[in-house]
């Protein structure tokens, strides 16, 4: 088969062919779209001569389940799904998923979603459930979403909106997107000083912050525009947990590993949402397996903020 893979350690991903995963206790998935994210290249820059190679990069797919293992209730051969694929990679035109494996997951695509939505969901909207859900957002709350207009970001406005908070976002130039994604006020940190102005209009602070962009010699800033027993969600693992519970703010670092919503019930959720209407898959970009390297090379550099897809 076909792949997106590093073959040996110090090498560049390319395209290789590889043989099929295994499919012994698992389900072998012809993957029809692979979503791209971050995480994708920064995995690939934490190889070291110890990982398991040929490393085939990716982790969300939509596709067709070509086998099952005996007994499978959850889904069946010929059934369309989508899913998280940690061990054997999506950028490739079959995967494996093997019940049990941590932070792996699957489930059925329902009627009326199609293959390409269903490949941008997983990561990135199940964090942003993942998030929502830690920082108890519901109608009034006040929140703000730092890089929301991003894949996260963009999910998480929209599904907070629905929950009736009050949003406030920050993005870089994005301002219209932001807007049409549902926030009442939007800070351009091309701009302006986002603490300073969101405290010119909100002298009390803010309930909650989901914090996509900041590292951690930039995140403290956090502080300073939450409420006294506010909440921080940080999805790049920068915020200091007991730095911040000493000033009387709840912060959580959340990854896809640790989100429980990365579970076949989190993509049911994240489905029905799409399915629904309440979020809408932002796809900037599609590709071929042939231009797998130009999109995450365009995510890398800042010059692709949307969800991008592979074809397969």
């Amino acid at each position: 088969m076909r792949a997106f893979a590093v073959r040996t350690f110090g090498e560049a991903p390319a395209i290789h062919d590889l043989p099929v995963p295994a499919v012994d206790g698992a389900f072998l998935i012809r993957v029809t779209y692979a979503g791209v994210n971050p995480v994708d290249f920064k995995r690939v820059d934490q190889l070291t001569a110890t990982s398991t190679y040929p490393f085939v990069l990716g982790f969300d797919f939509a596709g067709v389940v070509e086998g099952a293992p005996t007994g499978a209730s959850v889904v069946q051969p010929g059934d369309r799904v989508f899913g998280l694929a940690r061990t054997n990679g999506a950028y490739a035109e079959k995967t494996s998923i093997a019940p049990g494996v941590t932070a792996e997951a699957l489930a059925r695509i329902p009627d009326g979603i199609a293959d390409e939505q269903a490949a941008a969901l997983p990561i990135p909207a199940i964090a942003a459930l993942g998030s929502l859900e830690f920082l108890g957002t519901t109608a009034g709350q006040r929140l703000v979403v730092m890089g929301a207009t991003g894949g996260v970001g963009g999910y998480a406005v929209q599904m907070a909106r629905a929950r009736g908070a009050y949003v406030i976002a920050t993005v870089r130039g994005d301002v219209d997107e932001a807007r049409r994604l549902g926030a009442e006020e939007v800070y351009d940190t091309n701009a302006v000083e986002v603490v300073d102005a969101l405290l010119a209009s909100h002298s009390e602070g803010a309930d909650a912050v989901l914090d996509l962009v900041n590292g951690h010699d930039t995140i403290r800033r956090d502080a300073e525009m939450l409420k006294p027993g506010g909440s921080l969600v940080s999805t790049i693992y920068a915020a200091d947990e007991p730095w911040f519970a000493e000033r009387q703010i709840t912060a959580h670092n959340i990854s896809s590993i640790t989100n429980p919503l990365s579970s076949t019930h989190g993509l049911n959720e994240v489905a029905r949402l799409l399915a629904d209407g309440t979020i809408t898959a932002r796809i900037e970009a599609t590709t071929d397996l042939d231009g797998a390297g130009h999109v995450l090379e365009a995510l890398r550099s800042g010059r692709l903020r949307g969800k991008a897809v592979i074809r397969l």
